[in-house]
């Protein structure tokens, strides 16, 4: 039985890698990677993050003034239009395997299916008074 499941999930990866959520993640990865205005922003990000994790590794806290900058060139690398596609594929991206996750959690519920609408996940968690609970 666990071979079919592992076989199944292998299948799963598959499709997953087949998706046109997949595909534009890296068409748009490297496109950002192929812009030499990205990676200079990708650079200077990372620096900063990584100045930041080490003054944080040693004790110290991070200023409101650093906080700000930090937010800044989030802000900034967000204006790179190549920076900017390859985030909203990779937002699509997650979104896509969340949605996987979530189905896959709630075929795991004894005595309910899938819930048809995305905003309700099961009776137990149902708040909202949706007709699908």
């Amino acid at each position: 039985m666990s071979q079919q499941i592992f076989d199944q999930a292998l299948e799963l990866g598959k499709r997953i890698s087949a998706s046109d959520e997949f595909k534009a993640v890296q068409a748009k990865e490297a496109a950002m990677f192929q812009d030499e205005a990205a990676q200079g922003l990708l650079k200077e990000f990372q620096q900063l993050q990584q100045g930041h994790q080490q003054k944080q590794e040693q004790g110290h806290q991070i200023t409101p003034a650093e906080i700000k900058s930090f937010e800044e060139m989030e802000l900034k690398m967000l204006e790179n239009p190549l920076i900017k596609a390859f985030s909203e594929a990779q937002s699509a991206f997650q979104k896509l395997l969340e949605n996987v996750n979530k189905t896959i959690n709630e075929t795991m519920i004894p005595n309910t299916e899938p819930a048809a609408d995305s905003s309700c996940s099961s009776a137990s968690s149902c708040s909202s008074g949706c007709s699908s609970c």
